[in-house]
């Protein structure tokens, strides 16, 4: 499954250099995980077709298993994976149709590492900080993922964050460092 996740991410990052979405960020900048860009009515919906609904398709089957044949074809099938990926936000409107807030919520579920936007450091717990360590091990940091962010978290996030002269090697994981880390793991 990760190796298929990882494949997909990059495909799909392809698509996104293919398609001309520019992804280059600094660390201070908002990531752009956008997996295509929408067409200029903003939206897709049930009757269109083309390359960028075979990248939805295969997005929708990889973020809600939607099974979907990719055929380039919003159909019907595509129309309730939509509504079902819609379902599972609270802010996203219930309609079928592929909006820029879908648009924006399925690109980052799906080029993002899922990291939670809150500052972590030592002392830190829960799920927000297994991901984190996660994150880290996909680059070789080997620590034990128990959700706590102790001492060997924080010397990993220090190693990571002297890797990059824009960050402060201060082993606190904040927005910058979220960001650059989540570029890092995607490119």
């Amino acid at each position: 499954m990760k190796k298929w996740k990882a494949m997909t991410a990059s495909i799909l990052t392809a698509s996104v250099l293919f398609l001309g979405v520019p992804l280059e960020t600094s660390a201070q900048e908002t990531i752009d995980y956008s997996i295509f860009e929408l067409p200029k009515s903003g939206y897709l919906k049930q009757g269109d077709r083309g390359e960028n609904v075979k990248i939805l398709q295969r997005a929708l089957n990889e973020v809600v298993s939607a099974g979907l044949a990719v055929d380039g074809v919003y159909g019907a099938k595509t129309k309730n994976a939509v509504l079902k990926f819609q379902k599972t936000s609270k802010s996203l409107k219930d309609t079928g149709i592929y909006d820029r807030k879908t648009h924006e919520a399925l690109s980052e579920k799906i080029n993002s590492y899922g990291f939670a936007k809150v500052v972590l450091k030592e002392g830190s717990r829960g799920e927000a900080v297994r991901t984190l360590q996660k994150g880290l091990n996909e680059l070789g940091y080997g620590l034990k993922v128990d959700g706590h962010f102790g001492s060997k978290t924080k010397a990993a996030v220090i190693k990571f964050q002297k890797r990059y002269p824009e960050l402060t090697p201060n082993g606190i994981f904040d927005e910058k460092t979220r960001n650059l880390l989540d570029k890092v793991l995607h490119d």
